[in-house]
C-alpha cells in the first residue's frame, strides 16, 4: 500500500522561510564557543544547496516533476536558513569559513566539480528511475540528522530554543516529503530497493566528504555523546529500517561510530 503523499503544490504556495530580519538577534549575541562551533558546521552544511541539487539533477531524478517542484522551494528555504545562520554568527562576531579540505577531500572536490556530473549522468541513466528512491532515502537521512542536531542545540542553549524549534519545523516538512516518496518508490521495485540499500550503506555524516571527520567531530560529538541522544540516533535508524528493503540498516549509528566512536 502506498504511503500518504505530500502536497507539493501547497508546499510551493506556502514556503516556510526564516528571514534574518524577522529575528531578534540581540537576544542571541552571547553564545558559547561550542555553540558557535556547531552553528558554523550547520552553516557549512546548509550552504551546499547547489552542490546537492547538482548531484540530484544530473541523474534521472531531474525528470521527476514532483521532486524538481519540491526542490525549487526547498532551495529557497535552504538559502534563507543559511542566511539566518550567517547573521547569527555575525551577531556573535564569529567569522564564517568552511573547514579546509583533507588531501583526499581536495581530490574529491576536483572530481566532483570537473568529472562527477558527467560520470553520474551516464552511470545513473543505467539505473533509470531506481536512483530516485535512493535519493529520497539519503535526503531523509541528511535532513533527519541535522534536525536532531538543531533540536539538541536548542535544548542546550536557551537563547536559541525558539529559533531551533522553528528550524526543526522546517526540517520536519522536508522529511515529510522525502519519507513517502522513498516508501512508494522502494515498495514498487526490487531494483530500487537494491540501489537504495547500497546508497544507505555508503551514506556518510553531512559535511565530511571534503573536510573529513575532524572538524565535524569538534562541532557535533558533544551533542551525540550525551546519553540522551542515543535514543534519538536509534530512532533514526529504526525509521530507515522501515523503508522497504532496508530492514536491518543502521546508517546513523554507523556514521557516528566512524565520526567519533566514543559517542556511541
Amino acid at each position: 500500500m502506498s504511503a500518504p503523499t505530500f502536497d507539493v503544490r501547497a508546499y510551493m504556495r506556502d514556503p516556510y522561510v526564516l528571514y534574518p530580519a524577522d529575528l531578534d538577534m540581540g537576544t542571541m549575541g552571547s553564545l558559547s564557543g561550542p555553540t558557535l562551533e556547531t552553528l558554523s558546521y550547520l552553516w557549512t552544511v546548509e550552504n551546499h544547496v547547489l552542490d546537492r541539487m547538482r548531484d540530484l539533477l544530473v541523474t534521472p531524478t531531474h525528470a521527476e516533476s514532483r521532486v524538481t517542484a519540491f526542490l525549487s522551494t526547498w532551495a529557497h528555504e535552504q538559502h534563507w536558513l543559511g542566511a539566518t545562520l550567517q547573521a547569527l554568527m555575525s551577531t556573535n562576531v564569529r567569522p564564517l569559513e568552511e573547514p579546509g579540505d583533507t588531501r583526499l577531500g581536495h581530490i574529491l572536490r576536483v572530481w566532483d566539480d570537473r568529472c562527477r556530473p558527467t560520470v553520474a549522468a551516464i552511470g545513473t541513466n543505467l539505473l533509470k528511475a531506481d536512483i530516485t528512491g535512493a535519493h529520497m532515502v539519503t535526503g531523509w537521512l541528511d535532513t533527519a540528522v541535522v534536525a536532531t542536531l538543531y533540536r539538541r542545540l536548542g535544548r542546550s542553549e536557551p537563547a536559541l530554543e525558539d529559533l531551533m524549534t522553528e528550524v526543526g519545523r522546517l526540517k520536519d516538512r522536508h522529511m515529510a516529503f522525502y519519507a513517502p516518496e522513498a516508501h512508494n518508490r522502494l515498495a514498487d521495485a526490487a531494483s530500487a530497493r537494491r540501489v537504495a540499500r547500497v546508497a544507505v550503506s555508503r551514506w556518510r555524516f553531512p559535511g565530511t566528504r571534503y573536510a573529513g571527520p575532524a572538524p565535524v567531530r569538534t562541532a557535533v560529538a558533544g551533542f551525540f555523546a550525551d546519553p540522551g541522544a542515543h535514543g534519538a540516533v536509534a530512532e533514526l535508524d529504526r525509521t530507515v529500517a522501515l523503508f522497504p528493503g532496508l530492514t536491518g540498516a543502521h546508517p546513523a549509528r554507523k556514521a557516528l561510530g566512524q565520526l567519533a566512536p566514543e559517542t556511541i
